[in-house]
């Protein structure tokens, strides 16, 4: 069964290229792409979808105790630290320090902090630094001088001899903090809720306006695959080839310009040869290539025509979610794909809201826990 919400490997890497086509395919000219010129009436046969039966199944109720489970995960991540009057440091400890890193006597970005709570022998810190407290007594500074590791993530720092220097301020001792002992202190001082009822509120409306996208989109999911399932649908030759081409080439000039070859890109971020990539990604382009030839077809026959403010509030969503401050910038990034980054939006946007007007259509039941979601 095809679907339109799959997790797909290689999908967010390269999203423009999902909705390549080209203007004749099969031409051998693939350098060129334009928005979709054949009649998908010739290659997609829809059945008939109005009062389309959907089942839907899975949870998206929330319970007390979902919501309690959810608050708990949470507060692994906030543990509470009670002041102790041990003096001095050893492996194991939970000690409340000061740091402050240099580079040839210039303190680096990130470096520095007060009040700092580190287990000593957790692996926090680079290497040396847990060790080097180890018998520091409270109250005392030291300096420790170590050296970042080669790999490090900041090419100022890796493999750079740096001096921290380093104030205990005190050993404090752990303890987890569950809903079961959580207070209102605690939630005010450490979470900014005023009270453990209002964080209890709070995080049930997040978690239901969560679960009911969660719902849409197994709707829509659903009723996807139950439209390809029912109806006949045949790729354009040419068409596969060429999308799978472009995304190679894309993928490739986005992540290999560093000099490195694609094979070994993804020999060292995939585990996976050229060929494993190029079978993966055909896969993907041909479940994509169902999907989109279908609500191809289902606008064709709904007449489907844009709206206009639909339209941008779907263009407006877009920039926010992809950080773009103008149109323009939003349009320039889909540029290679199609004629015009826009042309690529509208073509993306009648397909969207294709989906959402057969979901009017459609009879939708739930199985499961959830039989009675829809009522």
């Amino acid at each position: 069964m095809k679907s339109v919400m799959k997790k797909r490997m290689f999908a967010v890497v390269m999203t423009c290229a999902l909705g390549v086509s080209a203007t004749a395919c099969g031409d051998g000219d693939r350098s060129v792409s334009k928005i979709r010129s054949y009649d998908v009436e010739k290659y997609v046969t829809l059945c008939d979808y109005d009062g389309m039966e959907v089942e839907v199944s899975g949870s998206f109720d929330v319970s007390d105790e979902d919501v309690v489970s959810y608050i708990n995960s949470m507060l692994a991540n906030y543990p509470s630290y009670e002041d102790t009057d041990k003096q001095t440091v050893e492996m194991g400890d939970c000690v409340n320090i000061d740091y402050e890193g240099k580079k040839d006597g210039v303190a680096f970005e990130g470096g520095t902090a007060q009040g700092y709570v580190l287990e000593i022998g957790s692996g926090t810190f680079i290497d040396g630094f847990e060790d080097g407290l180890i018998g520091v007594n409270v109250g005392d500074t030291v300096d420790l001088n170590l050296t970042f590791p080669e790999n490090y993530q900041s090419a100022d720092l890796a493999g750079a001899d740096v001096v921290f220097t380093v104030t205990v301020n005190k050993i404090v001792e752990k303890s987890s903090i569950s809903y079961d002992n959580l207070t209102d202190e605690y939630v005010s001082s450490n979470l900014n809720y005023d009270s453990v009822d209002a964080l209890y509120d709070d995080t049930k409306s997040y978690m239901e306006s969560s679960n009911a996208q969660s719902r849409t989109a197994a709707e829509r999911e659903a009723a996807l695959n139950q439209l390809i399932e029912n109806s006949k649908v045949a790729i354009p030759d040419g068409l596969l080839d060429m999308k799978v081409d472009q995304y190679i080439q894309q993928f490739t000039a986005q992540n290999c310009s560093d000099g490195k070859t694609l094979a070994d890109y993804l020999s060292t971020n995939y585990s996976m040869t050229e060929e494993d990539f190029k079978s993966t990604i055909t896969k993907e382009m041909e479940n994509n290539l169902d999907d989109e030839l279908v609500l191809e077809a289902l606008v064709k026959a709904e007449g489907e025509t844009l709206d206009k403010d639909g339209y941008a509030e779907y263009v407006s969503n877009a920039m926010k979610n992809g950080g773009f401050e103008t149109e323009e910038e939003l349009y320039a990034a889909y540029d290679s794909d199609y004629e015009d980054g826009r042309s690529y939006l509208e073509h993306r946007y009648l397909l969207t809201d294709a989906l959402t007007n057969l979901m009017d259509k459609c009879k939708i039941t739930y199985t499961g826990e959830d039989e009675n979601a829809a009522e």
